[in-house]
């Protein structure tokens, strides 16, 4: 907290979103109200709680709150009586300048409605509502997940995306970001030498795998 206290003078009940190390902290009073099961913190509370929370939680399921999320897919990996857990979800949104985005999230819970024909072993596809929770395990943390679940399907389990895929992805944009052609660049055809660009995309591919493995 005492990393902050400068900004939380600067932001305190303003309505205001500053990104930081570790994540988003989120200053106004009524994004409290936003957060599932907080009803009983005070704004002291909660603002040290969210800098307690940094680096801790779902950056892809935050990526997609902040943003726009576009579609989520899965696999099933457990079914209770009221809930369904994946054992990972894939996720695809979108950035307000049109680029989009992907991620995965490990063991998401959900309730149950939506996919209530669906059997452990099964891939869903669908959309949702990204939100933000308290969890009280083991300390106070806040965290996202999904509910609400809509246009939900069973797909195959080939369609979802492999850690390979998702690497390439990565690669790909930070290829995009630092490339000396970004300002002329349509971003659908890449301006830069076929040959260079794939030598840099293996190169990167491979280092970002070997950190992975």
């Amino acid at each position: 907290m005492k990393d902050f206290e400068d900004l939380v003078k600067t932001c305190y009940g303003e309505n205001a979103c500053i990104l930081v190390e570790g994540g988003v902290l989120f200053f106004s009073p009524d994004s409290l109200k936003e957060v599932a099961g907080a009803e009983h913190l005070s704004y002291d509370e909660y603002l040290d709680i969210q800098i307690h929370s940094l680096g801790t939680y779902r950056s892809s399921f935050e990526s997609c709150y902040l943003n726009t999320p576009i579609q989520f897919r899965g696999q099933i990996e457990k079914i209770t009586k009221k809930h369904v857990c994946f054992k990972r979800i894939y996720v695809s949104g979108m950035y307000p300048d049109g680029l989009t985005f992907k991620g995965k999230e490990d063991h998401v819970w959900m309730d149950l409605s939506g996919f209530e024909s669906f059997r452990t072993g099964d891939c869903a596809e669908f959309f949702a509502e990204v939100y933000r929770y308290l969890k009280t395990g083991s300390g106070k943390r806040i965290d996202y997940s999904l509910r609400n679940p809509e246009n939900v399907r069973k797909i195959d389990a080939y369609a979802l995306p492999s850690d390979d895929d998702l690497i390439l992805q990565a690669v790909d944009q930070m290829i995009c970001e630092t490339c000396l052609f970004r300002d002329h660049c349509n971003g659908v055809f890449c301006l830069r030498n076929p040959e260079e660009r794939a030598a840099l995309q293996k190169q990167l591919f491979d280092a970002i795998k070997g950190n992975h493995g």
